[in-house]
């Protein structure tokens, strides 16, 4: 580790009448001893302080149910900072709307990708630094509603199920470190790798070491 700092964006959950700011247990199981600090970006009025969005080496957007326009301004940042972003279910969505006009009304619903005990395959391009973490293909977890319809550069799709949903996509060239991916990494046994490879990138990409 060389003081590492992963910023992991908190949604809100209202549990037993008290509004809460959720951060996945799983992710945090996953990014145990890969960095230094993890910090649980909270908003208020609808904005984040760039000064605490500075701190984070990388991000990454998880999942959730409710997109609000500060998450689109995550991604800006990250791409003008050259922040490495990874993207989970929601967190996906969200930077595949980025790339199209920010309209949440251009999601798609599905009804045979949201089964807690269902697998399905993913079909990943060669050309992507998903495939260097997976391979060709891949068995992931089904578990959402809505499936992004395109996606536009910078970004490019690097992974599909068998029935066409856009499952991962990465930033078109290796500029940047940007990676989204629709299913649910965190709640996987066998995906330490891929946040090996992000803290790698992100590691790379540090201002300061």
């Amino acid at each position: 580790m060389k003081n590492v700092t992963i910023g992991i964006v908190a949604r809100d959950e209202v549990i037993n009448g008290t509004s809460l700011a959720v951060v996945t247990k799983n992710n945090l199981k996953y990014l145990d001893n890969l960095c230094d600090y993890i910090g649980i970006l909270t908003y208020d009025n609808n904005n984040f302080n760039d000064d605490v969005l500075n701190l984070c080496d990388g991000i990454i957007i998880q999942g959730g149910s409710d997109i609000f326009e500060y998450h689109y301004k995550i991604v800006e940042y990250a791409l003008k900072n050259n922040i490495p972003l990874l993207g989970i279910c929601m967190g996906h969505q969200i930077i595949g709307l980025y790339s199209d006009d920010k309209d949440e009304n251009k999601l798609v619903k599905v009804s045979n990708h949201y089964n807690v005990d269902k697998l399905h395959l993913v079909n990943i391009a060669k050309d992507s630094n998903l495939f260097k973490i997976l391979g060709e293909k891949y068995y992931v977890n089904s578990r959402h509603l809505y499936k992004l319809d395109k996606v536009n550069k910078p970004f490019k799709v690097v992974a599909r199920s068998d029935d066409n949903v856009i499952e991962a996509i990465e930033y078109i060239d290796d500029n940047h470190f940007i990676m989204s991916l629709q299913w649910h990494p965190e709640d996987m046994d066998d995906m330490q790798g891929l946040y090996n490879y992000f803290i790698k990138e992100v590691i790379k990409r540090k201002k300061s070491i």
